[in-house]
């Protein structure tokens, strides 16, 4: 039975590695922006949903918002501009202390019954409007680099319409394991109609121990795509009949077709 888990958490085509964190950084500190919830739904009765952005700094804090449809090719992330979604409001301002609501809204008819379609919502933390230039400066003239959009962080959240996914979506998803003396690379194949979100994958032995092989979010696979993680080998003589994770927050085995 699936135990559920609170696990905490231009315009061509661009790829993404590591989507499944909720940010990607960057050099530059951030000054302090807080996203919840870090996963949005729009269930199919939905037009919208929203999410709250606090700025914890002490500056005012500024950020740009896009959204992109999501999908996967080759095991890597792909996003491209959409208008099936729009964000309200696109560029905002954030007081010190101050809270923002985000609103998601859908502008294409709902997905089919049963179905999924996944998009990923972009924040960029922008630069102070005015930032003043040291005593006695050089002025640097302009460039493409320089007069370019530049960030000091960029949150990369899910967004999915449709129902949530059933929480016996493990038995829908077929997983190999390759072993090497150094690396063991799992490769899923999601033959579900929606996502699944893989955490903390477990070893387990012959004498019915853990060893914990992943800690932490892996990724995702979004509905019918093939995503392949690889994880350092355990160090162990014991045989290992079987594997367990996190799938979509429920501790679910993995149908391994050889352990």
């Amino acid at each position: 039975m699936a135990k559920k888990c609170p696990y905490a958490l231009r315009r061509s085509v661009f790829a993404l590695w590591g989507l499944g964190a909720i940010f990607l950084s960057s050099p530059a500190n951030a000054a302090g922006l807080e996203v919840a919830p870090t996963t949005l739904q729009i269930e199919p009765s939905q037009n919208a949903n929203g999410i709250t952005l606090n700025n914890s700094g002490a500056l005012p804090l500024r950020a740009q918002v896009r959204v992109f449809e999501w999908t996967q090719k080759d095991n890597r992330d792909l996003l491209t501009p959409t208008t099936a979604l729009t964000v309200s409001p696109p560029m905002l301002q954030i007081a010190p202390g101050g809270t923002q609501l985000l609103r998601v809204i859908r502008t294409s008819p709902p997905v089919a019954e049963g179905q999924e379609a996944a998009y990923r919502l972009i924040i960029d933390e922008l630069p102070p409007a005015e930032s003043p230039a040291p005593v006695n400066a050089e002025p640097t003239p302009p460039t493409k680099a320089t007069t370019a959009l530049t960030f000091l962080m960029r949150y990369s959240l899910p967004v999915f319409l449709g129902p949530e996914p059933h929480p016996t979506i493990g038995t829908q998803l077929a997983w190999t394991v390759e072993k090497t003396p150094k690396t063991w690379t799992f490769k899923l194949k999601n033959n579900a109609p929606t996502r699944a979100q893989i955490a903390d994958i477990e070893a387990i032995t012959a004498d019915d121990k853990r060893i914990k092989l992943a800690n932490g979010l892996l990724g995702y696979a979004l509905a019918g795509q093939t995503m392949e993680w690889s994880v350092p080998a355990p160090v162990t003589q014991q045989r290992i009949v079987g594997y367990e994770a996190l799938i979509n927050r429920f501790t679910q085995a993995l149908n391994v077709s050889s352990p």
